[in-house]
């Protein structure tokens, strides 16, 4: 990740913008005062630079909730900083930041905060998660160019790499989202997608709970799925193969189409390793047989009047609320006044958590960089957040 090291941080008045970058405030950790948050924003897109201690210095980074895409964004307001500041530098590894491929988000990068599933193009959906190297997204869309594809990525270097190869190749009909697979399903109505890839998940052995394929994931995919449309899973790990397996006969009507070591339409570099070891490749296409019932929910993520940033610190919760369903942890705060700062949360799902800063500014209290997604349990979360921001009056 671009970061730098400096002999010591520097306040600097605010707000100030350098580099294209606007800097806004800076929010200091109420329990440890020598770390905190510089408030960005560049081509649109706000994010936070983490300070912090280290070994005598100081690292000034991307904090990791909000990092944006493309690097070039957080690079430039690195720049930024040094330039203004001019602190003595120890280390940096933003000095390639010209020769960037990426110097601003490019079309085909759609953000989750933004995403509006009835803005999708009028053609059959297809989704792969988990896109990699890009070679199986990117070569469907080629010999599809009828088909909107979606690519579903959390690993950085891979998406920005795909966002390189669209942008040089010139697809047109490719979005991707920086955005966990488990909850993007839930935003998309029923009975609208085509196809489904999920091709060499990370097996979790030991952490089975992080499986993408899993129960929620499946019923959220069959009802998103059009009848006779397909989730299609591709490992090479037997123990992922027969776990999904009978997960997916435990369905009360199912429909499967087994494949071992078919040649796919295009290999990964992965499986060409796996093939050179002669390990075997697995294939499950598992059908939809249904029309499902229209999503209709709509959530509403907004706070009335919130307190203070310092009435929040003193009325803090020892340790994390758990209920039934969901849980909330409220885990840093940081005041960029008396009044106004940023609470770091996490909360939602056991098994996947939002993690969210609240910032509160001029007594208006809101989700940053963006709101929760919207399902049924995030909100319940919601409402339990909601009565500890808000004032009483």
């Amino acid at each position: 990740m671009p970061h730098i090291l400096v002999d010591s941080f520097k306040e600097m008045p605010l707000p100030f913008e350098c580099n294209g970058v606007e800097f806004k405030w800076y929010a200091k950790n109420l329990e440890h005062p020598d770390e905190g948050l510089i408030g960005v924003e560049s081509e649109g897109v706000p994010f936070l630079l983490q300070v912090k201690p280290k070994k005598g210095a100081v690292l000034i980074k991307g904090e990791k909730i909000t990092r944006p895409s493309p690097n070039t964004l957080l690079k430039r307001a690195l720049q930024g900083y040094i330039k203004t500041a001019e602190p003595k530098v120890a280390y940096e590894n933003i000095s390639n930041i010209e020769s960037s491929k990426l110097q601003k988000p490019p079309k085909a990068l759609k953000e989750i905060a933004s995403f509006d599933a009835a803005a999708l193009p009028d053609k059959p959906l297809w989704i792969e998660v988990g896109f990699g190297s890009g070679r199986h997204l990117v070569h469907q869309a080629k010999e599809n160019p009828d088909v909107h594809l979606i690519g579903l990525e959390i690993h950085r270097p891979s998406l920005e790499q795909v966002m390189r190869r669209i942008e040089l190749d010139s697809i047109e009909n490719i979005w991707v989202i920086d955005y966990d697979a488990r909850l993007f399903m839930e935003l998309l109505p029923s009975n609208r997608v085509e196809r489904i890839f999920v091709h060499f998940p990370v097996p979790w052995d030991k952490k089975p709970h992080r499986r993408v394929i899993a129960e929620p994931f499946v019923r959220e995919s069959l009802r998103v799925l059009e009848p006779g449309g397909t989730l299609e899973l591709r490992t090479d790990s037997e123990n992922y193969f027969r776990y999904s397996m009978e997960l997916f006969t435990g369905l009360e009507r199912v429909k499967l189409k087994l494949f071992k070591n078919m040649e796919a339409a295009v290999r990964s570099k992965y499986e060409d390793r796996w093939r050179r070891m002669q390990k075997n490749i697995y294939e499950i296409h598992l059908e939809s047989l249904s029309l499902s019932e229209p999503k209709a929910e709509s959530y509403d993520f907004s706070f009335r009047k919130s307190r203070t940033i310092r009435e929040l610190f003193e009325n803090r919760a020892s340790k994390a609320s758990v209920q039934k369903e969901f849980f909330v942890h409220f885990e840093r705060f940081y005041a960029i006044n008396e009044k106004d700062g940023l609470v770091r949360l996490s909360f939602g799902s056991f098994d996947r958590p939002e993690h969210k800063y609240i910032l509160i500014e001029g007594g208006e209290a809101s989700y940053y960089p963006h709101e929760p997604v919207g399902t049924a349990t995030n909100y319940a979360a919601h409402e339990a957040i909601r009565e500890w921001i808000e004032c009483e009056t």
